[in-house]
């Protein structure tokens, strides 16, 4: 019988007031998804055709289970188990709360660290702030706004080798990068560039300790993988010796932190954005696969290399979270239609609900007593 490789976080975060899904396409890897049918039990929320969705209430706060089942004409595929965890609104209220961001592109991107700031500006919230030395877009960062520390096409192994712009050539798809930036991380020592995560806090962070540090890092290492052997020799020779390194220099300098690792939205739900960004070089199918198997690895690695995982991929839109453009249907029409632009890269839309995840996880921690 085939196998829908349904994969469900473990846990889902979300808090009162707030939409959160599963758009069922998302937790599945198929080509096709409108050739299966989707089950959801649960206490909460509704059952559409394309997702679960569910806005809980003040007085919903706690764990809810909740069960999801793929069919097909068939009969059953596959069923999985997840914990919607509904933490109180006024978490960490009148506490201080101190971010690190550590990512790639998506984290970059202009909307995405202003949206999860202006989450913490609701009644209810600690005082928030996030560190780094450029605001999203690439800007100067303004002393108590958005901050991070990512760039567009960057990888675990970037931040211990960008020595200079002559490490990393522009692919023309992150046209805003800045190419004269090396690794905020790499520190002269003994006439040569050195990793020291420590110096980058006393100098980049004027001595302030992030509480949690979370990384958007491991698609650029592993997106243009055409089979799974393929994706292991990427991953393992390029991108988790690093992480394993980056991880273990966070905790040195950071014992106490919370640190964790996002599993961000697949992207478009369109086949024309990823011919439009990537050519011939990658398409969804395989794309699917890859992310499929990046998420399952950093799941396997969580509690061995001490990180939580933050879910976002079953919270996004494939449809209206991507840019669109208007282009003739070929080239002798001059009708015109509309197609989907952008693979990875989302509208405000998709960072807006990004964003929503990442302030589960984090209202979720001071919750908890997580949070030193």
């Amino acid at each position: 019988m085939f196998d829908p490789h349904l994969h469900l976080p473990e846990v889902i975060y979300a808090l009162p007031g707030f939409e959160i899904n599963i758009y069922f396409q998302n937790v599945v890897t198929v080509i096709n998804p409108a050739n299966f049918a989707f089950d959801v039990e649960c206490e909460k929320g509704r059952c559409d055709q394309e997702r679960w969705r569910w806005t809980p209430g003040d007085d919903e706060t706690g764990r809810h289970k909740l069960k999801l089942s793929v069919w097909s004409d068939e009969g059953l595929l596959a069923e999985a188990e997840t914990t919607i965890v509904v933490s109180p609104r006024n978490a960490g209220a009148g506490r201080e709360l101190v971010i690190l961001q550590i990512g790639a592109s998506c984290m970059a991107a202009k909307g995405h660290g202003e949206q999860l700031h202006s989450r913490f500006q609701l009644p209810d919230n600690p005082r928030f702030v996030m560190l780094g030395s450029h605001a999203p877009g690439y800007t100067p960062a303004v002393p108590g706004g958005p901050a991070n520390e990512a760039y567009g096409g960057w990888t675990w192994a970037t931040f211990f080798e960008k020595e200079s712009s002559a490490n990393l050539d522009n692919d023309g798809l992150h046209p805003k990068r800045p190419w004269d930036v090396p690794s905020p991380f790499l520190f002269e020592r003994n006439g040569k560039k050195e990793f020291d995560f420590q110096r980058y806090i006393d100098t980049v962070c004027k001595g302030v300790k992030p509480q949690v540090v979370y990384f958007e890092l491991g698609i650029n290492g592993t997106f243009l993988a055409k089979t799974d052997e393929e994706f292991e020799k990427f991953w393992l020779g390029s991108q988790e010796p690093y992480m394993r390194k980056m991880l273990s220099a966070v905790r040195q300098v950071l014992p106490e932190a919370v640190i964790g690792i996002e599993l961000m939205p697949k992207g478009s739900w369109s086949q024309d954005a990823f011919g439009k960004n990537y050519g011939c070089l990658q398409s969804r199918r395989r794309w699917l696969i890859n992310a499929e198997l990046l998420y399952k690895t950093y799941m396997r690695l969580a509690d061995e290399l001490g990180f939580m995982i933050i879910p976002e991929y079953h919270n996004g839109d494939g449809t209206i979270n991507y840019p669109s453009l208007e282009e003739p249907v070929h080239a002798a029409s001059q009708t015109m239609i509309t197609r989907s632009s952008n693979a990875l890269h989302a509208s405000l839309d998709g960072y807006s609900q990004w964003a929503d995840c990442e302030y589960f996880f984090l209202k979720y921690l001071l919750a908890e007593g997580l949070i030193k």
